[in-house]
């Protein structure tokens, strides 16, 4: 399996998510890193003038939507030609709340399902012919078991502080 990298850039994750994705142009109300450990923890703040401060905070949103954008980063847009991934599916698989001076962070774990872009039209392509699914020559077993072979399991970690959240009301 080709390595999945941890994103290194000098660049915020904000101006890169910002500029990679239309429906983020006006940014994610975060500051910090990546959140792939505490030490560079995602922070999520409600206080970001970019919210709407008469409407209620969903912090849980917006760590959603970090953990989207990010796999999408490392699984295909940051990725070179040829090594690019699709099909991308994502689980969570633990969360923990993690107090810590005065400081709250969610750490989430989560399995990434995909394919290698080329395995994944393959696959595709033979599913959806004209012998595929439907046609009475075509082996589903044979399909699912080359897809057990093709498919890519990780397990990535995600750090938030929330602390400017975690608690409050509004």
């Amino acid at each position: 399996m080709l390595p999945i990298t941890s994103i290194s850039s000098k660049e915020s994750p904000r101006e890169i998510l910002s500029a990679h994705f239309e429906s983020l142009r006006e940014g994610l109300p975060i500051r910090g890193g990546w959140g792939y450990t505490k030490e560079s923890a995602c922070i999520i703040d409600k206080n970001d003038p970019i919210v709407d401060q008469a409407l209620p905070f969903d912090g849980v949103s917006v760590e959603y939507i970090f953990v989207e954008k990010r796999i999408y980063e490392e699984m295909i847009i940051m990725r070179p030609q040829g090594e690019k991934f699709a099909g991308l599916r994502w689980n969570l698989l633990e969360q923990n709340l993690v107090p810590e001076d005065g400081k709250y962070f969610d750490r989430l774990d989560f399995e990434i399902i995909a394919f290698l872009e080329s395995d994944w039209e393959d696959l595709k392509a033979e599913f959806e012919g004209p012998q595929g699914r439907g046609h009475p020559n075509f082996d589903e077993e044979r399909h699912l078991k080359k897809l057990e072979e093709k498919m890519v399991r990780l397990t990535r970690e995600f750090w938030f502080d929330i602390t400017s959240f975690f608690g409050h009301r509004r």
